[in-house]
């Protein structure tokens, strides 16, 4: 008899939490904030607790044995019940204001999640948003960790891991895009051969995105006389409102210059790239999940509206 409800604490759980994912006591140490040789400590604690070893030590770090990964399910388990409990007694605090952590992608960041934002705190019931923008590769460990609620941006032909759940709300529609003094915005139908005569500002070298702007160009047989991969949205609207520059993107990126008359989308007829988008999350979305999605398909009707998203076929 182990008496682990007695004898563990709630530390020991983050301790093997962390350890089974970053499979490092160093690594480990860093995302919990102690050192090193306390880690090892409060390790040789919980084996005392158990009983019996429950990560085998080699040369590239820790692996949970089957005691370990066990426990690792449990603690997990226990970890995300005490963040809705945090959550939840946030919410209780002030019964006009709830609180949720959404993963977004850097497209859903810039051109979608501003104006959500905005309203959500002028609405009658608030609702207070915390932002952890990444890839969602990044984004849905933490999802299933209970790190975070959902994750909203891009989503991929691959089904969500278990547990998890995916809702499409919209598509990305991708254009050719210019400013709204370029030479080019004046014509009524555009060939390859008036783009190529252009400077072109393309998304950074192997990302998703370029590889579905490089398949575009392919397409049209376009070789543009310049070009440039730029990581920077700020380099790539300054390139594209100051110079003779044309850029190939998702239009919500640059939405706020389209609907100004800013920027101006090209009429450039290519394939269409198919780029569903919209919301992952666990399970059941919630009180504050639900507020979300309510702020969520208000802008997207908005940006539909506007020309920028399409609706999912």
């Amino acid at each position: 008899m182990h008496y682990l409800e007695q004898r563990l604490k709630l530390r020991h759980l983050r301790v093997i939490d962390a350890l089974v994912e970053s499979k490092s006591l160093l690594r480990a140490s860093e995302v919990l904030g102690v050192s090193q040789p306390a880690l090892t400590r409060t390790l040789r604690e919980i084996e005392e607790v158990v009983g019996t070893e429950i990560f085998e030590r080699h040369a590239r770090g820790v692996r949970a044995n089957e005691v370990g990964l066990l426990l690792a399910e449990g603690a997990r388990s226990l970890l995300l019940i005490l963040r809705r409990m945090e959550g939840d007694l946030a919410a209780l605090s002030d019964t006009r204001k709830w609180n949720i952590r959404v993963g977004v992608s850097p497209i859903s960041a810039l051109g979608l999640m501003p104006a959500v934002i905005a309203r959500s705190t002028t609405s009658a019931l608030q609702l207070s948003i915390n932002l952890i923008e990444g890839r969602t590769d990044q984004l849905l460990p933490a999802l299933v960790k209970g790190e975070i609620d959902m994750v909203v941006g891009r989503l991929y032909d691959q089904p969500p891991p278990d547990g998890l759940t995916q809702h499409v709300l919209y598509q990305e529609p991708v254009s050719f895009i210019a400013a709204a003094s370029h030479p080019l915005s004046q014509v009524a139908t555009l060939s390859a051969a008036n783009l190529a005569a252009y400077p072109m500002v393309l998304p950074p070298v192997g990302s998703p995105l370029e590889k579905e702007v490089l398949e575009i160009l392919e397409a049209l047989d376009l070789i543009p006389m310049q070009s440039l991969n730029s990581t920077s949205m700020g380099l790539t609207r300054e390139l594209l409102i100051d110079g003779n520059f044309i850029t190939v993107m998702p239009r919500i990126l640059v939405a706020g210059d389209i609907v100004r008359g800013t920027l101006r989308l090209l009429p450039v007829a290519f394939p269409p790239v198919i780029r569903p988008a919209g919301l992952v999350y666990r399970n059941e979305l919630g009180v504050a999940g639900n507020l979300m999605l309510v702020e969520l398909s208000r802008e997207i009707a908005r940006l539909v509206d506007e020309g920028i998203l399409d609706l999912p076929e």
